[in-house]
């Protein structure tokens, strides 16, 4: 007679990312039924079995051999403990010395059984890999997860007033475009749209290097700002590479090279806020306290390549500083000294007949330095800077905590430019030029220090002065008084958290001349901003 017993067989695994081992067989009584077959056809089907798991890299090879050593051994007898593992065991045992002489009996593995190890395998496995995110749904390899998407876009209305006593003003840029006289906007106000659309991809590469690349709207002749106008008889936006650059990285130092952001502690006063920087900057950021940062940066930072080498114009700049960690029931603050020299940018007068200085021109400018025509030709025009511009820069900031865990940050910022010589600039422009170089910013915010969420809000009011030579007027932020320098008047801000990374503000700059013509500008903005 045939002896049918009934059984279960279970296997427990331990999951690695690499390697799946087989830690144990546990038998127990189960609705699955054995019949009886001959153990070398066992020992083959099981053999066989655990060579296909290694060789599918689900079982380790050193794992399968001590399976393989342990199936080997003769079975164990049967103990007296009366477990169900020794209850299916003495029934096997007893419906063996029932059969025929010889021939022994052992429990089968029916395929739907071996169908329900699969399974449990496969989900384990999934289980383990989606923890650590090496496979699985949604899963990317791991040069994917080494990549870092940001981004932005701001949709603004702009509303442009100016002043009904305002004078004629000379566009620099243009004139020295066309070769013509040309006058810029004075009189006519104007409302536009203007949308912004940034976005960046940062590679990090290793512990130590990383690479970043950024997209933007924007003009490939206008460094200052990235807004794309709105009406153009909808042609397509213009998309530019904003910023492209190689970091380094070691502990407290690193090394940036490329087109980067701008890599100095400052405000609006000296840069505007989407200028970047092309060049080399070497930036030391020491841990002086546990609430005390240090900071030290270096740069040297082409502004325009000739030809002739050795009139390359050049921004060398140096900063130090430090930076006092806020918390949100104590004072914040950051303090930082820089000294920026300007190389080569002021104009030389070619020589009669020639055109060999013309490049001294610059490029690009806004409005308010003290320029002389350097062309030789008196019916070609062409301006040149007549000041050298060397910076001596102090910024500081203070993050002082305030009701509701709102903050007040009052900032400061004073720059002088002593390149400035009288005697000289007068001599090239023909008449006798004070010297206007002095410039400062106060600006006092109230509200979160960042608008990230749904309610948060913050306030600010700033006034500026700017005198004619204090700075380079090319990169001077081009909201306020519509750009440049020889300009003084008052900012006033606020916005409001819409949500998640959401936000509207409205801008009122006005600004007025101090030494130069009449040219008064008031401008109004609208911006919802949307950041990823």
């Amino acid at each position: 007679m045939t002896v049918y017993r009934c059984f279960r067989l279970r296997m427990n695994f331990t999951i690695s990312r690499w390697s799946v081992s087989l830690a144990s067989l546990i038998w127990a009584t189960a609705p699955v039924c054995a019949q009886e077959v001959d153990i070398d056809q066992v020992r083959a089907a099981t053999a066989k079995l655990i060579a296909q798991l290694v060789d599918q890299g689900v079982l380790a090879r050193d794992k399968g051999e001590a399976l393989m050593s342990d199936f080997a051994k003769p079975a164990a007898a049967p103990s007296a403990s009366g477990n169900a593992g020794s209850a299916v065991g003495g029934a096997a045992t007893e419906a063996g010395a029932k059969g025929a002489a010889g021939t022994v009996r052992v429990p089968y593995i029916p395929e739907f059984v071996r169908k329900e190890l699969k399974d449990e395998i496969r989900l384990e496995l999934a289980a383990q890999a989606f923890r650590e995110g090496w496979t699985g749904p949604g899963s990317v390899p791991a040069w994917v997860r080494g990549l870092a998407w940001d981004g932005d876009l701001r949709f603004r209305v702009q509303l442009d007033r100016f002043g009904s006593a305002n004078a004629p003003q000379i566009s620099i840029t243009d004139t020295n475009r066309t070769r013509a006289l040309s006058l810029a906007n004075t009189a006519e106000d104007r409302e536009r749209f203007r949308f912004r659309a940034r976005i960046g991809l940062t590679a990090k590469i290793d512990e130590n290097w990383s690479g970043g690349v950024r997209l933007t709207t924007g003009s490939a002749t206008d460094p200052l700002s990235s807004n794309q106008t709105l009406g153009t008889y909808n042609n397509r936006y213009t998309v530019l590479i904003d910023r492209a650059y190689i970091r380094y990285r070691l502990g407290d130092y690193s090394a940036v090279a490329g087109r980067m952001a701008n890599p100095w502690f400052g405000t609006d006063l000296m840069w505007a806020n989407d200028l970047s920087f092309d060049g080399v900057a070497l930036q030391w950021t020491p841990t002086i306290t546990s609430d005390i940062r240090g900071f030290a940066t270096l740069a040297a930072l082409p502004i325009q390549e000739v030809e002739l080498a050795s009139a390359d114009k050049w921004l060398f700049g140096g900063q130090i500083g430090a930076t006092l960690l806020p918390s949100p029931r104590t004072v914040g603050a950051k303090l930082g000294l820089a000294y920026f020299h300007y190389a080569s940018l002021r104009g030389k007068i070619s020589p009669a007949g020639s055109t060999v200085n013309e490049f001294t021109a610059p490029a690009f400018a806004q409005k308010g330095n003290t320029y002389y025509n350097i062309s030789s030709d008196p019916t070609r025009p062409l301006l040149g800077l007549a000041a050298d511009y060397q910076l001596l820069n102090l910024t500081g900031q203070a993050d002082l905590p305030s009701i509701a865990g709102k903050r007040i940050i009052v900032t400061g910022d004073y720059v002088r430019n002593f390149g400035f010589d009288r005697a000289a600039v007068s001599q090239r422009v023909g008449t006798n030029v004070d010297p206007q170089v002095s410039a400062y910013h106060l600006r006092v915010a109230f509200g979160d220090a960042e608008i990230k969420a749904l309610h948060d809000w913050q306030v600010f009011a700033a006034y500026k002065r700017v005198e004619r030579d204090a700075l380079l007027d090319a990169f001077t932020d081009s909201d306020f008084r519509l750009g440049g320098t020889d300009a003084r008047g008052y900012i006033l801000s606020g916005s409001y958290g819409l949500g998640k990374n959401t936000s509207a503000a409205f801008r009122y700059f006005s600004g007025d001349s101090i030494s130069g013509a009449p040219l008064s500008i008031d401008v109004f903005q609208f911006d919802l901003n949307v950041k990823f």
